[in-house]
């Protein structure tokens, strides 16, 4: 690289613009990343952030944008509904759902692939979905139980967000399925299990890791790189999801006593997202989250080992307390704080 950067000499520097404007990167650069490209010392995935031409905070701020927009819409009609549902006919209850769906559809499909209102309109209607199929069941009385609404809502979001090739309304189904797995585990799984506030989230964990597994780096390639947001997003849910399988394991009577699941999906879980996001596609904040959701657990189960052997009989020994235990949150803090400063390196995938 440093040869290459002396050929095309110092004027490989901040200054000239692209020819599109986007960018303030010379030509001398650009001759520089498009060399590093051909000769394979440059990802693909790589090229337009080299040239400064990269979706930056844009791209995650505008798809957060539709999302949101996109809710707030659906909250409304949802809360129309429940202001006058008394005062609605059958058929107006049926219908209005059924034609905001229609004209979502409509948008999506006749609106240019993949802009903005494209995408706005493919998520209001996948969210109709739902409302439509829950005002059904209202009206009629069907009697099903809720996680089977939102696993048929989820089989029809799935393929709708594949299609669109948003990662804005993909990340509406992954909500609509966390929601499904979670009625589902609560109703038929937690019965039969025997740790089940460990299980029911280290299954989720799992699941979600996965999802960004693939999301990341196999379907790349066929939608494009995936955002900095969504990759937190999962990554976050799935961190979230074992540190609580962890520290039900925690609080409880006795310390471990129902076994150590929830510990082994949280190590796992940091892990490998830690790996994945060092060695593979180096994303800071990724790796920041694995030693966060890491250190609160450690520094929750040492604060637990602590009171476990304290002795509160008098003020000394429960000031004792107090400060052992505020001294060991410090040193897991600080512990912390020195394994973000060693991961930090250049700018990131954001």
């Amino acid at each position: 690289m440093f040869g290459l950067m002396k050929k095309f000499g110092a004027g490989a520097e901040r200054g000239d613009s692209a020819p599109d404007g986007r960018s303030g990167y010379g030509a001398p650069w650009r001759a520089i990343v498009h060399a590093l490209l051909e000769n394979g010392k440059l990802a693909p995935g790589d090229y337009l952030r080299a040239l400064g031409l990269g979706p930056g905070p844009q791209r995650w701020a505008l798809a957060l944008f539709i999302f949101f927009g996109a809710a707030q819409i659906a909250a409304g009609l949802i809360f129309f509904f429940a202001y006058n549902w008394r005062d609605l006919s059958d058929m107006a209850k049926i219908a209005l759902p059924q034609i905001a769906m229609a004209v979502g559809f409509l948008g999506w499909l006749f609106l240019p692939a993949r802009s903005p209102a494209s995408v706005f309109s493919g998520i209001v209607a996948t969210l109709m979905i739902g409302v439509s199929m829950g005002v059904v069941g209202q009206v009629y009385q069907l009697g099903a139980d809720p996680w089977t609404l939102f696993a048929v809502w989820a089989a029809f979001a799935l393929p709708l967000s594949l299609l669109a090739r948003s990662d804005a309304h993909f990340t509406v189904f992954a909500l609509i399925a966390t929601a499904a797995y979670y009625l589902y585990a609560d109703e038929v799984m937690r019965p039969k299990l025997i740790e089940p506030d460990a299980v029911i989230p280290a299954i989720y964990a799992g699941g979600m890791i996965g999802v960004l597994a693939l999301r990341d780096f196999v379907a790349e390639k066929w939608a494009g790189e995936a955002p900095g947001w969504q990759r937190w997003f999962f990554a976050a849910s799935a961190l979230f999801a074992a540190l609580t399988a962890a520290m039900s394991e925690i609080f409880t009577s006795h310390l471990f006593d129902k076994g150590a699941i929830g510990f082994v999906a949280l190590a796992l879980s940091g892990g490998v997202l830690f790996f994945l996001y060092s060695a593979v596609r180096p994303d800071r904040p990724v790796r920041a989250l694995s030693l966060f959701a890491l250190a609160v657990y450690i520094g929750a189960l040492g604060a637990r080992v602590i009171f476990e052997a304290a002795d509160f009989k008098s003020a000394f020994s429960a000031a004792a307390l107090l400060i052992a235990s505020a001294g060991w949150i410090i040193a897991v803090t600080a512990g912390l704080a020195f394994a973000l400063k060693k991961t930090a390196g250049p700018k990131e995938s954001a």
